[in-house]
């Protein structure tokens, strides 16, 4: 089944995560760092003909991600000479993604640097470019996962997500139809992220299980699908067939279950 190993992969960090959320959100940035690894390592770009585009992405991504991370745990870095600090960084002690555009930013910057280094005439300068700083957007996303365990949801926030993410990925090994299959999953993390809330020793509702952990799976299984087709045609590429689509279900849920925590106490919720 040429989804189990991305989806056990999705799993086994999702479980990480949880465990690090109830541990200190600096151990939930160790496991993010793992996680934008696996994004930077992802294969190179095809052009429409099937042949490689030469993408210096590595770097670039794995930049983006680790300032993202970097920020997200001290948000303090943002604070300039005395009297230029800026009015975000009082806001980011509740877990505030303020990483996320200086991280684009220094992706950018690292793939420019990267593009004036090679030798080779830079064929396909553009696509190029424009491939290892998406790169870099996905793994700056995956310090969603930081700013959840450091919202007012703390650890369960993390663990309800985490929780319907998973439900979602297990439905997702069904061998049926696709679009019944994402529906289903949704579904199940639904189920999932309620059955937590309710477990956990929280004030979390069934209600906020339902919404994280829908919007969990929906957005873990358009990893599945996004990081499949992006890497198509690279199956003999181990972050092709597992690591990156694996690791791209939790890039894409991060910021979902982020929303999630900053909405702990909403009327309803």
């Amino acid at each position: 089944m040429p989804r189990l190993g991305s989806t056990l992969l999705t799993l086994a960090l999702a479980g990480v995560i949880t465990l690090a959320a109830y541990a200190d959100p600096v151990f939930v940035g160790a496991a993010v760092v793992l996680v934008q690894v696996l994004i930077a390592l992802a294969p190179s770009a095809v052009d429409p003909s099937g042949h490689s585009i030469r993408s210096p992405h590595f770097v670039a991504a794995l930049s983006g991600g680790l300032v993202a991370t970097a920020i997200t745990l001290a948000p303090d870095l943002l604070n300039g000479a005395d009297g230029t600090s800026s009015d975000v960084v009082g806001a980011t002690d509740n877990g505030m993604l303020a990483g996320i555009l200086p991280a684009i930013a220094v992706s950018l910057f690292v793939a420019l640097i990267a593009q004036m280094l090679r030798k080779d005439g830079r064929p396909n300068l553009v696509p190029s470019t424009a491939y290892a700083v998406t790169l870099g957007t996905f793994a700056a996303l995956t310090a969603g996962w930081i700013g959840a365990a450091q919202s007012l949801g703390e650890a369960e926030a993390v663990a309800v997500g985490a929780g319907g993410l998973a439900a979602g990925m297990l439905v997702w090994l069904i061998p049926i139809d696709r679009w019944i299959c994402a529906s289903a999953a949704v579904l199940a993390g639904a189920a999932g992220g309620a059955a937590v809330a309710i477990s956990v020793d929280s004030t979390l509702t069934w209600i906020f299980g339902v919404a994280v952990g829908s919007a969990a799976a929906l957005f873990g299984v358009l990893g599945q699908v996004l990081g499949r087709a992006w890497a198509r045609g690279r199956s003999t590429h181990a972050s092709a067939g597992w690591g990156f689509p694996g690791a791209l279900s939790i890039a894409l849920a991060a910021p979902l279950v982020y929303v999630g925590g900053q909405l702990v106490g909403a009327p309803g919720l």
